[in-house]
């Protein structure tokens, strides 16, 4: 009698311990990869670099019939080439220009400063606002880009590391793929591996896509930069270039500092950037991304800013280069893993229905 009452006693006390146990183990590893988002998030960040090259390299390697190596060699050489040429004839050109945008910048808020300053409607309403810091060498604006443009900045620091571990990924995508797949239970692992390769196709397809537009965006801003007559249009064009992988809110920086730099050359050449930096971004938007980014890899406009906004204000500024990539990949694991099996589901309901 006591062992039945031991028994009874034990049984709900080890279905206590256990789930205590679960919870305690999944608020540590929530705890550290809070702690870890950094390393998270390159590791991410390499996967979807990963998944661009392994696209390109199985399309060379089918299309001129060699070995997957010899197409992920072919795309990694060359850009490793390039990049080294760049460095080569144009790095004491960009370390110049670097120099003349961190001194002109500051010039053009300085004058943009003294221009709202001797506005009476300006001077009333910041006074009403208490918004004393109007004055001073950078001003408000400065004080809120220059952390941005910091945090941006870090970010091209890590994606050197990103690249690195990319070329280990692409590789050997099968090895880590099974190595993830090991990690799962067994019922889950099929269900996984088709949400991998769904994944797979849509980072590569839009990896590239977003490559292009790159290229696109950073060649015509800076040739407009350069026929206007603005001083580092070479640094500006690849600054748009970069920039415009963050969707909307890479855009209107570029053409804030861009217009801020001008601003040192006079607000004729500013109104001119604005100009430029609009009609760069209506061919972009209308003929370019289009005609490049499939349908599958596109995302509505306001789903795509509320990620980037939401990736920065919780993880920081750089994050907001990998907001699209996690939409994708949220999107992407709401279809395979419930909207699917859902219509899969309700479509067998209709097919056993009308066969009755």
């Amino acid at each position: 009698m006591q062992q039945e009452d031991r028994s009874r006693i034990g049984a709900p006390l080890g279905m206590f311990t256990s789930k205590a146990a679960i919870l305690l183990a999944m608020t540590a590893a929530a705890l550290a990869a809070w702690t870890l988002k950094d390393v998270i998030f390159i590791f991410f960040g390499a996967v979807v670099l990963a998944n661009g090259m392994n696209a390109a390299a199985s399309f060379l390697a089918q299309r001129f019939q060699v070995r997957y190596a010899f197409g992920l060699l072919a795309v990694v050489t060359p850009n490793l080439i390039l990049l080294g040429l760049m460095a080569w004839f144009f790095g004491g050109t960009i370390n110049e220009q670097l120099r003349e945008l961190a001194n002109k910048i500051p010039a053009g808020v300085q004058w943009l400063t003294n221009e709202l300053e001797a506005r009476p409607l300006v001077r009333d309403l910041s006074a009403k606002l208490e918004l004393n810091d109007l004055s001073g060498t950078t001003g408000w604006l400065a004080k809120t880009i220059s952390p941005i443009m910091r945090s941006f900045l870090g970010a091209a620091g890590s994606l050197m590391v990103m690249a690195i571990v990319a070329v280990y990924l692409a590789a050997q995508p099968e090895r880590y793929r099974a190595g993830a797949l090991r990690l799962l239970p067994l019922p889950a692992r099929s269900k996984a591996l088709v949400l991998f390769e769904a994944t797979s196709k849509i980072f590569g397809r839009w990896l590239l896509g977003q490559l292009a537009v790159m290229a696109t965006v950073g060649m015509l801003s800076g040739l407009g930069l350069w026929l206007i007559g603005v001083d580092a249009a070479l640094v500006l064009g690849l600054v748009g270039g970069l920039m415009s992988f963050v969707p909307f809110v890479g855009s209107v920086i570029t053409a804030m500092l861009a217009t801020l730099f001008a601003l040192a050359q006079g607000p004729y050449q500013a109104a001119a950037v604005i100009a430029m930096y609009i009609g760069v971004h209506f061919v972009e938007g209308n003929f370019i991304t289009p005609r490049i980014q499939a349908e599958a890899t596109s995302l509505p406009p306001v789903i795509t800013l509320l990620s980037v906004i939401s990736c920065a204000l919780l993880f920081g500024a750089s994050a907001a280069f990998l907001a699209t990539p996690l939409t994708l990949l949220a999107n992407t694991a709401l279809d395979v893993l419930y909207t699917e099996p859902i219509e899969k589901r309700e479509n067998n309901e209709i097919n056993d229905f009308s066969a009755g």
